[in-house]
């Protein structure tokens, strides 16, 4: 493998749990973060994304947010067995309605949905460590 997967494939190992935010193209998730995932899922069985847990947000300029390319990670996620967060889901659409120029989220009602999703997602992560199939850190 080459260096640079193995130091994210160590980074990953690591974690406690896995955040991943993405935007989405063309109803997809980035080929840079697709290829990232294919990596990370080697050796099968083995991976370092299976077994812990891991919540997908994204934004996008379309009104249904990033729907399409999270339930394109979900799907990747079965074979890895890798657990993802159900709910809250957290789908920004009309980004650009709702970030300045600079990148800085200037929207509130968005800003504290973001607060509350990222309390929830470390609790459940918090409890999936008890679940069967759950890997030790």
């Amino acid at each position: 493998m080459p260096a640079s997967v193995l130091r994210l494939t160590s980074a990953v190992r690591g974690a406690d749990g896995r955040l991943l935010a993405t935007p989405e193209y063309n109803h997809g998730v980035p080929g840079v973060l697709k290829n990232a995932i294919d990596w990370l899922s080697q050796p099968l069985h083995a991976s370092a994304l299976e077994g812990k847990p891991t919540a997908i947000m994204g934004a996008s300029t379309g009104f249904s947010g990033t729907a399409r390319g999270q339930m394109q990670l979900r799907q990747s996620f079965v074979l890895t067995n890798t657990p993802v967060m159900l709910q809250p889901e957290l789908l920004v659409g009309r980004a650009h309605e709702k970030f300045d120029a600079a990148g800085r989220l200037i929207d509130d009602g968005t800003r504290q949905f973001i607060a509350s999703f990222l309390v929830r997602f470390v609790a459940w992560a918090d409890h999936q460590k008890g679940c069967p199939g759950a890997r030790a850190t």
